[in-house]
């Protein structure tokens, strides 16, 4: 069967400036541990990834990132539960948006 790859960026700090990984160590251990239940497997990696990015309404924003990696099988059900896990992660995290990208995959 065909594997699909999703990437995760997961803030280090909520939009208030908090900690994740200090002051809201949970957010992201359950966050983990989601994937793990679920998929059985995951990467994460937890050197910090700049990202930069402009709002609608001209607010220049930016994040420190940390990269999660999935790959699964290629199913409609597997694809269902990362556009939901989308909607967790934007409360979870207290993000306006969560950026995940996935794509087909040949492994050798």
């Amino acid at each position: 069967m065909t594997k699909r790859r999703y990437e995760v960026l997961l803030p280090i700090r909520h939009n208030d400036g908090r900690s994740i990984l200090v002051q809201d160590t949970q957010t992201l251990q359950q966050t983990l541990r989601d994937v793990i239940e679920r998929f059985g497997a995951m990467s994460y990696s937890p050197n910090s990834i700049l990202g930069v990015w402009r709002s609608e309404d001209g607010r220049p924003y930016d994040d420190d990132l940390f990269l999660l990696t999935v790959d699964v099988e290629d199913t409609p059900e597997n694809r269902e539960f990362f556009r939901r896990f989308k909607g967790v992660l934007r409360e979870r995290f207290q993000q306006r948006e969560i950026y995940m990208v996935t794509y087909l995959l040949e492994v050798i």
